[in-house]
Formats: structure tokens, sequence, C-alpha cells
């Protein structure tokens, strides 16, 4: 875990250095996202919740109540 940590912080240090500050906080922001969305999927899977968002989302969905309950008449894309 460590070595992997430090990977990524080696190359959010890069980043900044080498396209500066706003590619870097955009890859940080991007990081960011991905961590919330590994965890949502996770805590989804693990809670039996269909429906886990798309690993390559740019944007993490807030879960609404009735997806996590399974209740939703609606279809997923919304309609």
């Amino acid at each position: 875990m460590d070595e992997l940590l430090i990977r990524v912080l080696t190359r959010l240090l890069r980043v900044h250095e080498e396209l500066g500050d706003k590619s870097f906080e955009e890859a940080a922001h991007r990081a960011l996202l991905a961590i919330a969305l590994t965890v949502q999927c996770d805590a989804e899977r693990k809670a039996g919740v269909d429906g886990r968002p798309d690993a390559s989302q740019q944007v993490v969905p807030f879960p609404l109540a009735k997806r996590r309950r399974g209740t939703s008449t609606e279809a997923p894309d919304g309609s």
C-alpha cells in the first residue's frame, strides 16, 4: 500500500512540475473522484444494491433513496 501511495503522490507532483497548477488541480480532483467512486461501488456491492455506476464515469452519482431500496419504477435512464 505504501508503495502505491508514493507512486500516486509522485505522479501528481510530476504533473504539477511539468504541466503547472491547472493540470495538477484537475488531476488531483479526478483522483479524488476515482477514490469516491471506488468506495461507493464497494459499499453498494457489500449492501447488495444493483445498478452500481460504471467505473469509467467521471461524475459520481448521488445515491438516491429509491435506488438504494431497489423499489424504483423508474428506468435506469430516468424515463
